[in-house]
């Protein structure tokens, strides 16, 4: 018998709610189906499978959760917009959600949770507003306040709401990282195997450009190769979602008592490093690094433990794709560029330094509120005009999350921006330095999450706040994790620990 069957037996109400949802979720599905039908039969069946999965999912609420969860981070919903889906149903899919939430408010009658960062987050779309208003073209800031609105402060809501128990967080954890391990195997089959002419049903993607990953021979010749983008369909956009499950993976290793799942959570850790080498991503290298560097002062890992981890993961790489090892090499190039000889460095790191100096220029020339959300790439061709490395491309943003925050809305929206994460990674570390020695699985998971984020902000020095959902989506998890941790301190019988003992 489920939890919510246990609650539907104890009180006729409940299970009044529960009818009432059920038969208003058929009769909204079945309209929507027939709706989309009349667009396109595939699409009504497409609807109605949706909403057949909704259903199903009403015999256990947490199913809903899980099942966003891996949809949400395998990024199915952009495949399938790209297969012919409309948006605004692929788009939507995470508001399944609200299936666990209505359980939880109404059948439950739990209390809505609303955050510290939550209260940060909303004085973060204060402030993307007013700084839409003294933009010079307000109408083209509606697109990245939406997404905020949407991927960013309603995920964030909805998550921390459904991700009340340890037991959720536990399978939440490994639901993603199960997402994450299916899509570096596959990138890890397509490297491995050469296989360039089959994307896997838009699973597998692969770019057009190729990178160098080797010296030149006498004859001339250069080793090149092409990057892998996985589902995602952006090289190192890929690499990053995918680097920022490795602390999650060691996490759970060290946290579980069984044997079989901490030889799964290592599995699935291989794999996801092995599908993040084939992206060629110089970020993600760098963020691994210093992901690495970190395990030791944050105590999760044993010096001849990391000795070993650190010799198996070079012979995974020397074996792999030793041309990475070339291509991080290349970020000495930087150099050149600070000695004065720019054509010493190749064109990538020179068009990155451009538009990074561009956007420090813009937010120089518009410090408190920026030019407006989103609103960056208008300005930073001609910025980058006088700067001398390289001429670039209309569309160019900031390959930096930082400095484009800053230009976009000035000190105000990066103090507040900025202030999100460091509650949430100051709450995070106040956990962890609790649990010491008293509770091994909650100091292990908070550290993964909390070095988990730390991964993602090492790559955002090289990459823009494009795909927000995963920041915000890991922020959420972490804000679950630390209310999870307040309500044991407060008395209430959840732990981390028992969780992980079923």
């Amino acid at each position: 018998m489920t939890i919510w069957e246990q609650h539907a037996e104890r009180a006729p109400s409940d299970r009044r709610s529960l009818l009432a949802l059920a038969v208003l979720a058929a009769l909204t599905s079945t309209v929507t189906g027939l709706l989309l039908a009349t667009i396109n039969p595939l699409f009504g069946f497409a609807g109605l499978l949706i909403a057949a999965v909704a259903l199903g999912i009403l015999s256990n609420p947490e199913r809903a959760t899980l099942v966003v969860f891996f949809v949400l981070y395998s990024n199915i919903t952009v495949v399938a917009i790209r297969s012919g889906l409309p948006s605004q149903l692929a788009g939507s899919f995470f508001l399944l959600l609200g299936l666990p939430l209505f359980h939880i408010l109404i059948v439950r009658r739990e209390r809505v949770i609303v955050t510290p960062t939550m209260i940060l987050m909303i004085g973060y779309l204060a402030t993307l507003l007013l700084s839409a208003a003294a933009a010079d073209r307000p109408d083209l800031t509606f697109t990245r306040i939406q997404n905020y609105l949407l991927e960013g402060l309603v995920l964030y809501f909805l998550v921390v709401n459904v991700v009340r128990r340890p037991e959720t967080l536990r399978r939440s954890l490994w639901v993603i990282l199960l997402a994450g391990a299916l899509m570096g195997g596959v990138t890890l089959y397509q490297g491995v195997t050469r296989t360039f002419d089959n994307d896997f049903g838009g699973f597998a993607q692969i770019t057009e450009s190729e990178v160098s990953v080797g010296q030149e021979d006498y004859l001339g010749n250069k080793p090149v190769t092409r990057r892998f983008a996985g589902p995602i369909g952006e090289k190192n956009r890929y690499a990053q979602i995918l680097v920022v499950l490795l602390p999650l993976a060691a996490a759970l290793a060290l946290a579980e008592r069984r044997l079989a799942l901490r030889l799964a959570a290592g599995a699935m850790a291989l794999l996801i490093l092995g599908g993040a080498l084939y992206t060629f991503s110089r970020g993600a290298g760098v963020a691994v690094v210093v992901m690495a560097l970190a395990l030791l002062p944050l105590r999760m890992i044993r010096p001849r433990s990391a000795l070993i981890a650190g010799v198996l993961a070079v012979i995974l790489i020397l074996t792999l794709a030793p041309g990475y090892v070339y291509r991080l090499s290349t970020l000495g190039n930087v150099s050149s560029l600070l000695s004065g000889d720019p054509s010493e460095a190749d064109t990538s790191v020179q068009g990155r330094a451009t538009e990074n100096l561009a956007t420090l220029r813009i937010f120089l020339d518009h410090p408190v509120l920026g030019v407006g959300p989103g609103q960056t790439p208008r300005f930073i061709r001609d910025y980058g005009r006088g700067i001398g490395f390289k001429l670039l491309d209309p569309s160019r943003r900031a390959h930096n999350l930082y400095l484009e925050e800053l230009a976009d809305t000035g000190m105000v929206g990066f103090a507040l921006f900025g202030g999100i994460v460091a509650l949430t990674m100051g709450r995070l570390a106040g956990l962890r330095r609790r649990a010491y020695g008293r509770d091994r699985a909650t100091f292990f998971l908070a550290s993964g999450l909390l070095l988990s984020i730390l991964t993602y902000l090492v790559t955002a020095v090289f990459l823009q706040l494009s795909y927000a959902r995963y920041y915000w989506f890991l922020l959420a998890l972490a804000g679950a994790a630390i209310h999870i941790e307040e309500r044991r301190r407060s008395g209430q019988p959840d732990a981390v620990a028992s969780a992980l003992e079923h």
